[in-house]
């Protein structure tokens, strides 16, 4: 049995850039465009957590790759609204044991 779904012809299922792109725009770096180097930065931040550590554990684009972090540091802080979420999960975790230990208690 075959199936076809002409209606995802040409698309790309995941729009995120695979770990072997990035690498090589690493390795170019700096001679990079601002939207390759885009990429990158949401490759950092989205990817796969094994992705991204296997790209940081290359030796060969290592220099390269600092070179980034360190000019692009400022793109890597914390968003307000991320701090927010945080802290309002930490209250809320301790809200409920809070009340699991007056419920017990």
């Amino acid at each position: 049995m075959s199936y076809h779904y002409p209606h995802l012809v040409g698309k790309v299922s995941d729009p995120r850039p695979d770990r072997e792109r990035v690498s090589d725009l690493v390795r170019r770096y700096p001679k990079i465009t601002n939207e390759e180097a885009e990429q990158i930065l949401r490759f950092v931040r989205e990817g796969r957590h094994l992705d991204v550590g296997l790209l940081t554990a290359d030796d060969a684009i290592r220099p390269q790759l600092d070179a980034f972090m360190k000019d692009h540091k400022g793109r890597f802080a914390l968003k307000w609204s991320e701090v927010v979420a945080l802290l309002s999960g930490i209250a809320g975790l301790f809200g409920m044991l809070w009340l699991a230990r007056e419920l017990f208690a």
